[in-house]
């Protein structure tokens, strides 16, 4: 029965996904990306990602959406599909105008783990924290939190070979960031929860203290995205915690090494889940209650994060102000 529950859950949230895409029009585009790894029954779930904008756009200036890295994190997966769909309502009109200006589009992966999400497990089918799975080693990870290779059995398991879910992510990032011309900046926001009383966002790198290349630009884009009283703290993953085999450290990396003439510029909004554990310490045994807001608050979260993800894929457009 549990499984059957995941299951509706995850075709509720592809089934919206299509929707979204009716409502863009001529200018939305499904497209599946790959498969999940396999299930222990030997079923494998379906990847898509959803574009919206002008061809040209895409091209020349696209921001990337992510969510559903963590199949538990269903808040993050809700709070990108509810952004998806108010769009083209009357209170974006700025980012509905910038789409239909060809001036910036739209490459999302709203679920990246889709298995997750259908067996309610962080990891995907095979048990790999996809998070963990780079390959890329940290330099001052955190024990066993941070990854490891022990067992698919516990936590946090970083797998041993890259896992389908991020070859897939890694081919659509290298994939659609390739055109883009010198100088633009490429903003990625990959969208979790689970983690603190408050939100944070994150960028590279999550698996060592030095900053990176780019720290001084990934400051300034936080101080455009920053609205006073939003209570997000905007600073480096290590400053919170390191990790092994974190996604974006890798991706990040390996564009740099690309030479290519853009900034692709990863960040991870972490929604702080935790603010009602001190009233309700019950939460803390569930799983899924650990990594999402509680039901009652949840409508009201979800629709929060409208118009910080409204700024966030104007960014390219703010920078050059």
């Amino acid at each position: 029965m549990s499984v059957l529950r995941g299951l509706r859950r995850l075709n509720r949230y592809e089934a919206r996904l299509f929707r979204i895409a009716r409502k863009a029009g001529k200018l939305a585009q499904i497209e599946q990306l790959g498969y999940s790894a396999r299930s222990s029954d030997g079923f494998r779930f379906p990847i898509y990602s959803l574009t919206i904008g002008k061809p040209a756009a895409l091209e020349r200036s696209p921001v990337g959406l992510v969510a559903g890295v963590h199949g538990l994190e269903t808040i993050g997966i809700r709070v990108l599909l509810d952004f998806l769909e108010s769009i083209f309502d009357e209170p974006n009109r700025d980012v509905s105008q910038a789409l239909l200006d060809g001036d910036i589009g739209i490459v999302s992966i709203p679920i990246l783990n889709p298995g997750g999400v259908a067996l309610k497990s962080r990891a995907n089918p095979a048990g790999v924290d996809l998070m963990r799975n780079s390959g890329k080693d940290g330099d001052t990870a955190l024990p066993f939190f941070g990854g490891h290779r022990m067992s698919s059995k516990l936590p946090y398991f970083r797998g041993k070979s890259l896992q389908p879910e991020s070859r897939a992510l890694f081919r659509f990032c290298l994939e659609r960031f390739s055109q883009a011309r010198k100088g633009t900046i490429l903003p990625v926001l990959d969208v979790h929860s689970g983690f603190g009383m408050k939100d944070s966002v994150w960028w590279p790198y999550a698996g060592k203290k030095t900053p990176s290349a780019d720290h001084y630009l990934f400051e300034r884009l936080s101080r455009i995205l920053h609205t006073e009283g939003d209570g997000i703290t905007y600073e480096p993953q290590s400053q919170a915690y390191t990790v092994h085999g974190d996604l974006w450290d890798r991706l990040y990396d390996d564009y740099r090494r690309s030479k290519k003439p853009a900034k692709l510029l990863p960040f991870t909004l972490e929604i702080g889940t935790w603010s009602d554990v001190k009233r309700n310490p019950g939460r803390l045994l569930s799983k899924r209650g650990l990594f999402n807001p509680p039901p009652e608050q949840k409508a009201l979260m979800i629709q929060r994060y409208r118009p910080f993800l409204s700024k966030f894929v104007l960014l390219s457009l703010l920078y050059g102000e």
